[in-house]
């Protein structure tokens, strides 16, 4: 009857022991550790648009979903997750969804888009006014001889065209920009004479 009941209080001293506690607290610890590092892994991606657009990041995974701010090109992100074509990221202190397909993991340089798109809208040309050496061509702020004459050019002044179109041609002379008749234009520089009378071309 003695020994029943020393049994029972050796196996409760030896469960509360600091050294079985400690073993207990540090398996606990190791996977509280493995389960946080799991649940935490992101990657970083660039949004990926024309600069002229934006990136809609919404509260669900569907088009038909809440607008909660619109991204630039290039804008670093946070990604949670991918699914179906969507990405949960975070942005901006904001956590919502993206299309995954404007996303890239290269970053996105902003200023070469801008800067060959301002190059392709001012490709522009020089060209001479080549009109009879007493005479000149009238610049017009229409492309219309209704116009309101703007400069009178002299023969062999360089001008930088912008466009033509139907007999006309935008024009930058002397700091002025207007409209001027494109068959008194020339590409290469005609030979200027002096003369004392000039009569202006009505164009």
């Amino acid at each position: 009857m003695k020994k029943s009941l020393v049994i029972p209080t050796l196996c409760l001293a030896v469960l509360s022991t600091p050294a079985f506690e400690k073993v207990v607290h540090a398996a606990s610890s190791e996977v509280s550790k493995s389960s946080i590092t799991s649940t935490v892994k992101t990657t970083t991606k660039y949004v990926n648009v024309s600069s002229s657009s934006s990136l809609m990041l919404r509260s669900k995974a569907s088009t038909s979903g809440k607008v909660l701010d619109h991204l630039k090109r290039g804008t670093a992100v946070t990604v949670y997750s991918t699914s179906n074509g969507w990405s949960k990221i975070k942005v901006n202190g904001k956590t919502g969804y993206v299309s995954s397909k404007y996303l890239s993991t290269a970053k996105i340089s902003t200023s070469t888009v801008e800067k060959s798109s301002t190059t392709a809208t001012v490709k522009t040309t020089t060209k001479y006014v080549n009109v009879s050496s007493n005479s000149s061509l009238t610049l017009r702020s229409q492309a219309s001889t209704k116009g309101k004459m703007l400069a009178s050019l002299k023969r062999g002044t360089s001008v930088t065209v912008y466009s033509t179109s139907k007999g006309w041609s935008k024009v930058k002379a002397n700091g002025k920009t207007g409209y001027v008749h494109s068959q008194y234009l020339s590409t290469t520089k005609p030979v200027v004479t002096t003369k004392n009378m000039r009569r202006q071309v009505s164009a």
